[in-house]
């Protein structure tokens, strides 16, 4: 029996949520201002594409596949006084990642992303610049080709 060799899918899930963003119509507004690692002199609202945890799936697998469980977030930042400028993005975000199955590069299916939770938070860390930070996580369930 051939053993199966685990694989990490955080560059290829990133790639695609990444390529998702830009070219998808809810959010291609916000193509040029979509990133992993955000420029020093980006201005807001921007998007970032992060904090991704990769963990063998406990719901599926067997001894001929070994699906993955991805999880990551996107991060949205805004300045517009209150909350409506990142929950609008955040509502398009997850239409965008949600409504289609993901091409995932080197994984034999289409996926869906499924949302975890959101949130809006106040970031007064400089009190002269207070802005909004949304956050949404999502899993993805993937397996290698």
């Amino acid at each position: 029996m051939p053993e199966i060799t685990r694989q990490i899918g955080i560059s290829a899930v990133l790639a695609a949520v990444i390529t998702r963003l830009k070219t998808d119509a809810n959010t291609i507004a916000y193509a040029a201002k979509i990133f992993n690692n955000v420029p020093q002199s980006t201005a807001m609202p921007y998007i970032r594409v992060g904090e991704f945890l990769d963990r063998p799936s406990a719901m599926f697998g067997s001894r001929d596949f070994a699906p993955e469980d991805v999880s990551f977030q996107v991060h949205v930042w805004s300045n517009y006084a209150g909350d409506y400028e990142a929950a609008t993005i955040m509502s398009l975000i997850c239409k965008a990642l949600t409504g289609t199955r993901l091409s995932v590069t080197g994984y034999s299916t289409l996926y869906h992303a499924v949302l975890e939770y959101s949130d809006v938070l106040v970031d007064d860390t400089v009190p002269t610049a207070i802005c909004r930070h949304g956050i949404l996580r999502f899993i993805l369930r993937v397996c290698p080709s």
